[in-house]
């Protein structure tokens, strides 16, 4: 049996590296206007410092947990934490936004596996009383990542901003060295986990257990290939449209070998057909409101505030503590309301119509002329998003499982992993193209549009300050309307989804 002190080990070693995932999520994006100035503001590849982390551990989460389960979790853990490592050591030394995109993919890759294969480590290493706290520090870390990512790396930023390691200036490479840093850690206590067990499964399970790997591949064409034709936006031609085509064609393919696999019996990369239970679906869409509110402000509002407010990296990570907070205390606020008895729909709309009208009264705070008053505006506008995102992160889970009545519930977890991620993905893309798109209609030349996207006004001291940051402020307030308006129509179909499901179940 092992002793209290091992499993604290084990649960330290998780915790580390599930905090380091959120804060490179959230902590990168502040990182952007320092990028742009070393590496080129080429708004395309600069895009994808941020969505090729997100794409790849949105599609490799599912990936990893099938690995999980044929190799060991200990063992998929052990070799996805590697590749995370040198990821954020390839990404500390990029002298090119090519090298720092391919850094950030490979880390995406492997950041991954920690929720895929930590949270079965966890369920391996502690019985039943103990799963529920270990769990419950799982959550709370990982709410601290997204919550300190930004400060941490503003401070971070702001510290080495003016020290130089050779001829390079090492800034935003300190945010990449500290995740290396820990990660290094996290392996060197890895030899406390649990050691894999010998797999008993039979040969006939074996082989409708295998792992789909067209289905992954088809997925990955599906989801790279929509991002990359969001990313194009800008500049519409016959190539965006080919790989649109391509990315449909795939989707297409993708759910035609998946009803086929489930029709064989054989375990899916993802059934679609959990989307025909109105509750399951209603539920999930929350999670992807939450793709296209909380996430994009996490990622792109530190640069707006550095351009329209010239506010520093680590004061700005400071200011999104207005967003984040709500991630450490709304978790543990969603089971105290479903205890007592609330309306699991009421819930899920209010969530929902938090993280949707929380972006309009965001807009409505940019209008007012007193910057004070506008400030603290801005703060309760991000505050009541956070709770939403917070409402959301502590309760959606079990809410949309919970409607499958134990029927599925694995494949029910992957698909509703896959559409938050996916839309946390696509959104954060779609956002980054339409403020290239609005920037470029104020008569930019193509080097200042890329320049102002990514907030690197430093190097445009041939237009004024004034002038690029109302450009910015106009150009994000379309960009957010847009974004919000999608959120409220997606809010729309949660309400209509589970309406009809109560219609239903009371007939």
């Amino acid at each position: 049996m092992q002793t209290i002190s091992h499993k604290t080990l084990i649960l330290l070693t998780i915790l580390l590296a599930v905090f380091v995932v959120p804060s490179s999520i959230s902590g990168t994006a502040i990182a952007l206007p320092y990028i742009a100035r070393d590496l080129g503001d080429e708004a395309s590849l600069l895009q994808w410092v941020v969505n090729a982390f997100n794409l790849f551990f949105a599609c490799f989460t599912l990936i990893w947990g099938s690995f999980s389960d044929r190799f060991g979790a200990t063992r998929a853990l052990r070799f996805g934490v590697g590749l995370f490592l040198l990821g954020s050591l390839v990404s500390s030394f990029a002298t090119s936004l090519i090298m720092l995109d391919i850094g950030r993919a490979v880390a995406g890759i492997g950041g991954a596996s920690v929720f895929a294969c930590g949270c079965a480590i966890l369920v391996k290493s502690f019985d039943e009383k103990e799963r529920l706290k270990a769990f419950a520090f799982f959550g709370t870390t990982a709410g601290l990542g997204i919550t300190l990512g930004p400060t941490l790396s503003g401070l971070l930023i702001d510290s080495f901003k003016d020290i130089a390691m050779g001829d390079t200036i090492i800034s935003w490479r300190a945010i990449f060295a500290l995740h290396f840093i820990i990660l290094a850690l996290v392996l060197l206590l890895s030899k406390v986990l649990p050691q894999d067990s010998h797999d008993t499964q039979n040969e006939e399970s074996l082989v409708k257990s295998r792992f789909d790997y067209s289905g992954a591949i088809l997925f990955v064409l599906c989801i790279f290939g929509l991002m990359l034709s969001i990313t194009r936006l800008s500049h519409l031609d016959s190539i965006t449209l080919a790989i649109f085509l391509i990315s449909l064609a795939s989707g297409i393919a993708l759910s035609l070998h998946q009803r086929r696999l489930h029709s064989l019996g054989h375990a899916p990369l993802l059934d679609f057909s959990l989307l025909k239970n109105k509750a399951f679906f209603g539920f999930s869409l929350v999670a992807v409101i939450s793709g296209f509110s909380f996430v994009i402000l996490l990622t792109y509002f530190p640069t707006f505030l550095q351009v329209v407010f010239s506010f520093s990296a680590s004061f700005s990570g400071v200011f999104m503590l207005s967003l984040t907070t709500p991630m450490l205390f709304c978790p543990f606020l969603v089971g105290k309301l479903l205890s007592k008895g609330i309306d699991s729909r009421l819930l899920a709309l209010i969530m929902s119509l938090m993280m949707s009208v929380g972006i309009f009264a965001l807009l409505a705070s940019l209008l007012l002329e007193n910057e004070s008053v506008q400030l603290a505006c801005m703060i309760l506008s991000l505050f009541i998003i956070g709770c939403g995102m917070g409402l959301h992160a502590g309760g959606i889970d079990n809410l949309a499982l919970s409607s499958l009545k134990g029927e599925n519930v694995g494949l029910g977890a992957g698909l509703l992993n896959t559409l938050r991620l996916g839309s946390e993905s696509i959104g954060v893309a779609l956002y980054a193209s339409l403020m290239v798109v609005f920037i470029a209609m104020a008569g930019l030349t193509d080097s200042h549009t890329r320049a102002l996207a990514s907030g690197n006004i430093a190097s445009l001291q041939d237009i004024s300050k004034e002038i690029l940051a109302n450009i910015y402020q106009e150009s994000f307030i379309y960009t957010l309307t847009i974004c919000g308006i999608l959120c409220l129509v997606l809010s729309l179909f949660v309400y209509n989804l589970l309406r009809t499901y109560e219609l239903k179940r009371q007939s």
